[in-house]
């Protein structure tokens, strides 16, 4: 019993310490907050493919229907038999010798296509598409873009482009609009 001698403050103590609770709770919540990121993103990732595959699916199925158009249009435009057997004729300086259709774009990037706004007007006609400017969008894969900044400032890409038009504008536009209506005055 005299050896057990108590522990001063000058003497090391070699005690394993256990880390405060606060800090514990801090490592965890850190652990769970990133493991909750990695999930996010992981399944962000997987719904912008999912989305990408119906996007090109409905791309396609659009395109196979613009084709068909095409195809009727080209049958059944002048110069075609019709049931009796009768050929409606042509005149001689209206020879169409561009083909109607689906456009498939020349460059890199070989999965865009357009189509001609008649093509896309006729499909109007016959039900096939509702909406022109829709159907050219979802052709040539172009997204909206927004007009102005979330705090409802004007993009600084649009203010480059209207006061490079305004500039323009001081240069020739208005003094042309000016001299002519000095003409008419008098």
């Amino acid at each position: 019993l005299d050896r057990l001698v108590p522990l001063s403050a000058s003497q090391p103590q070699c005690l394993p310490t256990m880390p405060k609770k606060r800090t514990v709770r801090k490592e965890n919540r850190l652990k769970k907050l990133i493991e909750e990121e990695k999930a996010d993103e992981i399944k962000a990732v997987e719904k912008k493919k999912r989305r990408e595959d119906l996007r090109q699916e409905r791309r396609d199925e659009l395109i196979e229907k613009l084709e068909k158009v095409a195809e009727t249009l080209e049958d059944g435009g002048a110069g075609a038999k019709d049931k009796s057997g009768d050929v409606d004729m042509r005149p001689a300086g209206s020879v169409i010798t561009k083909k109607t259709g689906v456009i498939r774009k020349i460059g890199k990037d070989k999965t865009t296509a357009r189509a001609s706004k008649s093509l896309l007007k006729v499909a109007k006609q016959r039900g096939i598409i509702h909406d022109v400017a829709l159907a050219k969008r979802l052709l040539e894969d172009k997204r909206v873009r927004n007009k102005t900044t979330p705090y409802g400032k004007e993009l600084k890409r649009d203010k480059r482009l209207r006061t490079a038009r305004e500039k323009r504008m001081r240069k020739c536009g208005i003094r042309q609009e000016e001299d002519g209506e000095d003409e008419d005055e008098e």
